[in-house]
């Protein structure tokens, strides 16, 4: 056994305080299976808080979750409180000052699990997303310009950083190199997205030539929509 795991725990709102009272009993579950524990500190950051205090994401709070090893994360977003508050304050703000940058959404089947597509088997569907997670649309810029009146100009500014694309697409890259197939495929809208995508498009096929065993392609978004749920053995 060694060293209890530290983590960091933020229930939040809505069903997240239900989501992560059971994520809790999996790791817990697991933990007996694999031979290792858990420390959790919960924090009750989220619309009560606001609500009650005005507080979103205290820096105390903020230091120490960068000393923690892992966060887990219900839901973020309260009813009486406006859109954009806790979600900037408390959820794109820890991504950001963290540099939580791969955002990782593994996709998988099991065995016994019914799906809602027909005919499908587990070795049909095991997919690996990698998103990035600090820029793009959420990185908070924007504004508006003659605000209430007949004329309002909203703007909702996508940044992309090579820095940022490559480091997303090299993680992807590394990722598809664990996996049996080896294949990764570039999401995009080259087609109208001419600038940031044609970014993403340049440095992928940059870094594609120092991972030769790694086979590529590339699919429109709604075009990815529709195979995701027709084909999904394709990825």
């Amino acid at each position: 056994m060694t060293r209890p795991l530290d983590i960091a725990v933020i229930p939040g709102d809505g069903t997240g305080p239900e989501v992560t009272d059971e994520a809790l009993k999996v790791l817990d579950a697991a933990g007996a299976r694999f031979g290792f524990s858990i420390s959790t500190t919960h924090y009750d950051l989220g619309g009560d808080r606001y609500i009650a205090t005005g507080e979103t994401l205290p820096e105390s709070v903020l230091d120490e979750l960068r000393e923690t090893g892992a966060i887990l994360l219900g839901a973020i977003g309260h009813p009486d409180v406006r859109p954009g508050i806790l979600e900037g304050e408390i959820l794109l703000r820890i991504r950001r000052e963290l540099d939580e940058y791969v955002n990782l959404r593994p996709v998988k089947l099991f065995p016994g699990v019914e799906s809602p597509l027909r005919d499908v088997a587990p070795e049909d569907v095991d997919m690996v997303f990698v998103r990035e997670n600090t820029e793009g649309l959420y990185a908070g810029a924007g504004g508006f310009s003659h605000k209430g009146t007949a004329i309002e100009v909203a703007t909702q500014t996508s940044i992309n950083t090579r820095p940022a694309v490559e480091r997303c697409i090299r993680y992807g890259f590394e990722t598809a190199e664990t996996r049996p197939r080896r294949h990764l495929t570039l999401c995009a809208k080259t087609n109208v997205l001419t600038y940031a995508h044609d970014l993403w498009q340049r440095v992928f096929d940059e870094v594609a030539a120092d991972h030769p065993d790694v086979e590529t392609g590339y699919a429109h978004v709604d075009a990815l929509c529709m195979w995701m749920v027709k084909n999904p053995e394709w990825f």
